[in-house]
């Protein structure tokens, strides 16, 4: 078999996940919150470099020497830019850390700083049906007859009433996990983690009226896309012109 037939699939499966993830980064440009992926791949050295000496290619792509591989997704946790809403119930972590939400069974955690309030008072997660959670790990309920909620930057939650007092409600969970790239994916802006979580403290910045926006530049994915995607055509026209090659080899070398 010729070598480069295996080194060009490999560059193409190579480029055809990073495809994946730009598109699925592209997906979700306008999702608040949500964090970019990058694709990681690892480059092998020549067998000759590794072995000194030249070695017929091997038949299993994930033995082949040379080329690149996939070698991992990872999360790209930067901070996004800041997007003036004016809501009361929305806000932005513009320092390290995660708001804690809960479904009920699970707990998960979010940059996604937008709240809305249930018919029972509950803070819930905006269109998730998720509770939010105070920092004592309970769930957030404001007075019925608050006319206001002010949220500081320490992430204390006070109800105003119409007679102007002022009622502290709870304090936000705002929480950093021990790896960060240890949290899996489990939603736009939902994040899964197995690992223990403490408080931010003194790090803990937030700003009521604005929201976190995605960490995704359009126009760097397209171009990356672009690149990609011509990469992977062009990793399949060398296998392409390698077969053609392996089969006027066979043909002239079959007796006549």
């Amino acid at each position: 078999m010729l070598y480069g037939l295996y080194l060009s699939a490999q560059g193409a499966q190579a480029q055809a996940t990073r495809l994946d993830v730009l598109s699925n980064n592209l997906a979700n440009a306008g999702t608040t919150g949500f964090k970019r992926d990058l694709a990681i791949f690892q480059s092998h050295p020549s067998y000759d470099v590794e072995n000194g000496g030249f070695s017929n290619a091997p038949g299993n792509q994930s033995a082949l020497s040379g080329g690149v591989t996939p070698a991992k997704v990872v999360t790209d946790f930067s901070n996004g830019p800041l997007v003036h809403t004016g809501g009361a119930l929305d806000v932005a972590l513009t320092g390290p850390g995660f708001f804690q939400v809960t479904n009920g069974n699970q707990q998960f955690l979010t940059r996604k700083g937008q709240f809305s309030l249930s018919s029972t008072g509950e803070l819930m997660l905006q269109d998730s049906g998720m509770r939010v959670l105070s920092n004592t790990g309970n769930a957030i309920n404001v007075p019925s007859e608050s006319t206001r909620i002010e949220i500081g930057t320490d992430g204390a939650l006070t109800a105003v009433s119409p007679d102007g007092s002022r009622t502290q409600v709870a304090k936000l969970a705002v929480v950093k996990p021990a790896n960060e790239q240890r949290l899996e994916k489990a939603g736009a802006s939902l994040f899964r983690t197995n690992s223990p979580v403490s408080p931010v403290g003194n790090e803990l910045k937030l700003q009521q009226g604005f929201t976190e926006a995605s960490g995704v530049t359009p126009v760097s994915e397209m171009i990356d896309m672009v690149q990609a995607s011509r990469m992977v055509e062009a990793n399949v026209n060398m296998i392409k012109y390698q077969d053609d090659a392996l089969d006027r080899l066979l043909q002239s070398a079959a007796p006549h």
